[in-house]
Formats: structure tokens, C-alpha cells, sequence
């Protein structure tokens, strides 16, 4: 009897600090590609743990997992980071996510054409709602819904995996580059486009304007110089992540 309850204990003890890893693990994710974390912003895991009202283990783990997905760089000796990508490396993450999309354009017309096209209209007139009302965090969010559609359709495991592993560091990207109204209104007219075309089953051209797409956000993103927190320490000495985490 003990012991069953000695195990019921430490059951419960296990899935509650599951429980704390995964929320803190997700409150970290959203700051970091919603924009209230810097790109190259040290990270402190005391403060982390204080403003999230947990202890350090959870954190630790939470930086773990988002290390894993490539939102966190862990620094032997110096610290965890959010992720700061290069030039290269931005370069070459744009020519996977070609790669990737235009391939489950191509599965899904194939596979699943009208559950896609569907979902693709209803998040094309919600876009054009949100623009028209000028609501950036939204148009930033139906953005990423977008492009995550391809892939909820297109019957591969392997290719929605492969998207899984780059989408949050896409998104975190995509959501410092959405902020000038020119590229708003061009990314719109792409989406509508590319939509018109997938509805008369022109598929290639529909790939060609997200081939585009893809790359012009490469261009822009290769060119910028992303924060660099691990030489800039002190600028963030005195970070209050109580309002990086405010609701």
C-alpha cells in the first residue's frame, strides 16, 4: 500500500513538472518568435524561473527542448541565447523551405486538393480582413498558417517533420520581416495569387510565385544584422521579463 502510494506520488510529481517545463517552454517559444525576445538576447535562467514563477529545472529543460528546435543557442561557459542565425545560414534555411513547400504544394494538390484549397480560401479572406483592419499580429499569424497549410494536406510524415523542425525559426523570421506595410501588401497579393492559380490547378506557376516569394525574404533577411546579445551582455542587464510575459 505504501509503496502504491509512494508511486501515485511521485506519478503526480513527474507529470506536474512535466506540466511547469511545457508551459514555461511555451510562454519562452512565443517571445522569442513573436518578437518580445531579441534575436541574440542572453537568456537568464534565474530571471526566466522568477518571472514564471518556477524553478530552474523547468527552464533548463524548456531551453533544452527549444534548443532542439532551433530557437535557442546553448554556449559552453557562456550561456543560452536566443537564437541569432547568419547569413549563411538564413540563406540556406530559405532554400530548404523551397524545397519543402514547393514539394507539398505538389503532394497535396495531388492528395487532398479540395481540403486544402478550402482551408486556403478561409485563410485568404480572413488575411485580407486583417489587412484591410490593419491588424499586423494577426496578418503575421494567418501568414504562418498559410504555408503550415501545404503540409497538413500533403500525406508525408517526412515532409511535415522536416517543416516541424524549421517552422518556429521561420516564423520568428517571418514575423520581424512583416513589418513594413510594403512587404504586407505584397505577400497578400502573392497569397491571393497563388491561390487562383492552385483553384485552375496550375500548380507549377503557383510554385514559381512562392519560389518567389521565398526568395525575396531570403534577400531581405540575408542582409540584415541580426542582434548579437552575446557581445552586447550588458544591454540586457536589466530586462524585466515580468513584461516580456505580460497577457
Amino acid at each position: 500500500m505504501l509503496m502504491r502510494l509512494l508511486g501515485q506520488d511521485y506519478g503526480y510529481s513527474m507529470k506536474t513538472a512535466s506540466n511547469l517545463t511545457q508551459v514555461a517552454c511555451e510562454k519562452i517559444r512565443n517571445a522569442i518568435v513573436y518578437g518580445r525576445l531579441d534575436l541574440g538576447e542572453p537568456l537568464s535562467e534565474n530571471d526566466l524561473a522568477k518571472a514564471l514563477g518556477v524553478s530552474k529545472a523547468p527552464i533548463r529543460e524548456s531551453l533544452s527542448e527549444l534548443r532542439l528546435k532551433g530557437l535557442v543557442d546553448i554556449v559552453p561557459q557562456s550561456g543560452s541565447y536566443v537564437f541569432s542565425p547568419t547569413q549563411e545560414q538564413i540563406e540556406e534555411l530559405c532554400d530548404f523551405r523551397i524545397l519543402l513547400e514547393t514539394q507539398a504544394i505538389e503532394l497535396s494538390m495531388e492528395r487532398d486538393s479540395r481540403g486544402m484549397l478550402s482551408a486556403l480560401k478561409k485563410i485568404v479572406r480572413e488575411m485580407k480582413a486583417a489587412y484591410n483592419a490593419a491588424d499586423l499580429f494577426r496578418s503575421k499569424v494567418l501568414d504562418t498558417e498559410f504555408h503550415q497549410t501545404f503540409f497538413r494536406h500533403c500525406g508525408n510524415r517526412y515532409l511535415v517533420d522536416s517543416y516541424a523542425n524549421i517552422g518556429h525559426s521561420v516564423e520568428a523570421l517571418r514575423y520581424r520581416f512583416m513589418d513594413t506595410a510594403i512587404y504586407r501588401s505584397r505577400a497578400f497579393d502573392e497569397h491571393q495569387k497563388i491561390l487562383e492559380l492552385l483553384l485552375e490547378e496550375k500548380t507549377s506557376k503557383a510554385a514559381h510565385i512562392l519560389i518567389d516569394h521565398i526568395s525575396r525574404t531570403k534577400k531581405f533577411q540575408a542582409k540584415v544584422n541580426w542582434s548579437a546579445g552575446r557581445l552586447r551582455r550588458k544591454d540586457y542587464k536589466f530586462r524585466e521579463y515580468a513584461e516580456v510575459f505580460a497577457d
